[in-house]
């Protein structure tokens, strides 16, 4: 395997291996680390079967179903298809449900680890997703924000969270058991990562809806200006997808958004956009 950096804040780009083809421990410890050390990484030209994928996956943690169940995939439900070219796609609110700033599984008691996409559609034009750099953005705070925030614990809801104009509101909840299916969950707005000891800003954005302690003014306002300052455009890494990526983000380091909404698929389909994604909690099964 070779590995480059992208060039941005985040992200490393790997290429000479084929994972659908299985793989060894020492390839897997490889991509630990670098996805521990760039926070993102993108695996170039895989062709992963569902059975293949899962078991890629599994070695990243326990996969995990969203609580949103119209997203599941029947026969595996662990992954959910993004795009634009399925019928639930043509809802609005489905498709462009993840055109928001967000780490995935902040509102979930067991926070979510690594999510991974894995581009079998892209369009010709757009369908970037967007990866912010959490990490150096924590550690280019002013030390008085650092000192306000270092104890600070947010209160978390599925889409709970103050929304900028630019931004979708996420994919809706839709049933009863859908809305109690994760409860309302307490997280702190900076963590020290479990592998490699990098502390990071986390949970502030999508679901993050009171700081403990904090007015709903106070709230607001720091939840923004950790935002605002995470988002510059030095902290993004902007990935545009080929055939074959898989995308993988370390969500305890970055955040992540499609930068722009899509239509519904046309006839031609030269506007697809199909990416499976899994996300996983829990430990690696190499990580002790």
């Amino acid at each position: 395997m070779n590995i480059k950096e992208t060039g941005a804040s985040c992200g490393a780009i790997v290429t000479g291996v084929n994972l659908e083809e299985g793989f060894k421990d020492d390839q897997i410890s490889f991509l630990l680390e670098a996805i521990y050390q760039y926070k993102c990484i993108i695996i170039k030209k895989q062709n992963f079967s569902h059975k293949g994928y899962k078991k890629f996956g599994s070695e990243w943690g326990t996969l995990i179903t969203h609580m949103l169940d119209y997203l599941r995939t029947p026969t595996f439900p662990e992954l959910m298809v993004i795009g634009n070219t399925e019928e639930k796609d043509k809802d609005e609110g489905t498709r462009n449900g993840a055109a928001v700033w967000h780490s995935d599984g902040t509102y979930i008691k067991n926070s979510t680890t690594i999510t991974m996409l894995h581009a079998k559609e892209v369009p010709s034009n757009g369908g970037e997703t967007l990866i912010a750099d959490l990490a150096s953005a924590y550690e280019d705070l002013d030390e008085s924000i650092k000192n306000e925030i270092k104890d600070l614990k947010a209160l978390h809801f599925y889409g709970k969270a103050e929304f900028d104009q630019d931004e979708h509101i996420p994919a809706p909840i839709k049933t009863k058991k859908q809305k109690e299916a994760n409860p309302i969950c307490e997280k702190p707005l900076v963590i020290k990562h479990p592998y490699s000891g990098k502390k990071s800003l986390y949970g502030i954005t999508h679901s993050p809806f009171k700081i403990i302690g904090k007015s709903e003014t106070d709230t607001k306002l720091i939840l923004k200006t950790l935002k605002d300052f995470a988002t510059q455009e030095k902290y993004i890494y902007s990935h545009k997808y080929e055939i074959g990526d898989v995308l993988l983000f370390d969500n305890f380091t970055t955040m992540h958004r499609a930068k722009n909404t899509i239509d519904y698929v046309d006839a031609s389909k030269s506007n697809a956009r199909l990416l499976w994604r899994l996300s996983c909690n829990g430990k690696p099964r190499l990580i002790n």
